[in-house]
């Protein structure tokens, strides 16, 4: 690294300096000193950023979708399926856990109303979630190219990362509904990603 070559250069300079006698001389010592220490913080301060960068790069990375996924679908990159839908597994999950996230937000708004209480947040979350599964019904009709569906599925990780706090909203407002909510679509929510349930990970839907 350029900085950390210029700071040993700078610590080298001043040992060279105090060796040969410069630091009888307070200015020279003055400045050496100066010198060495602002490369040394320049060089702590782009270290933490390049590590900084080098993680958001690793989580952009894992944000996308494996190659082991998409390569069954992938065909002169084009997606393809014999079957009536068009989706991936992940987005087929994503495209169900959407509409029962529609159904949730629908009825987290109705109470807010009804109690007077400020609806927009679950009404944004609402058309959010609405939005996607428009997407991912549309996306379903027919094949896809696979840099779309690449696409889709990092703006599913997105928009998925915020449901827990939509969620816990609903269940704040509606204990009883948000329980019969989740054990009415345990299973969409444990294959949202396309994933089987692990069998040493049971759960009854009143657990979830």
């Amino acid at each position: 690294m350029p900085w950390l070559a210029a700071s040993v250069l700078a610590a080298s300079a001043y040992t060279v300096g105090i060796a040969a006698g410069l630091s009888g001389a307070k200015t020279q010592w003055v400045i050496l000193t100066v010198a060495c220490c602002s490369l040394l913080t320049a060089t702590v301060l782009v270290w933490c950023r390049s590590r900084q960068q080098q993680l958001e790069v690793r989580r952009s990375q894992s944000s996308r979708p494996a190659p082991e996924e998409l390569s069954p679908w992938a065909m002169q990159s084009t997606l393809v399926d014999g079957g009536d839908r068009h989706l991936p597994p992940y987005a087929e999950g994503m495209l169900r856990y959407s509409d029962a996230v529609v159904e949730l937000l629908e009825h987290g708004v109705g109470v807010a109303l009804d109690r007077g209480m400020d609806s927009t947040e679950l009404a944004a979350a609402r058309d959010d979630a609405a939005a996607l599964n428009h997407l991912l019904t549309a996306m379903a009709a027919e094949p896809a190219r696979l840099d779309k569906v690449a696409k889709v599925h990092t703006i599913c990780s997105l928009w998925e990362a915020g449901q827990d706090h939509v969620e816990r909203e609903v269940a704040a407002l509606d204990p009883e509904f948000h329980r019969r909510w989740r054990a009415r679509n345990i299973a969409v929510l444990r294959l949202r990603h396309g994933d089987r349930p692990r069998r040493e990970e049971p759960a009854l839907p009143y657990q979830e």
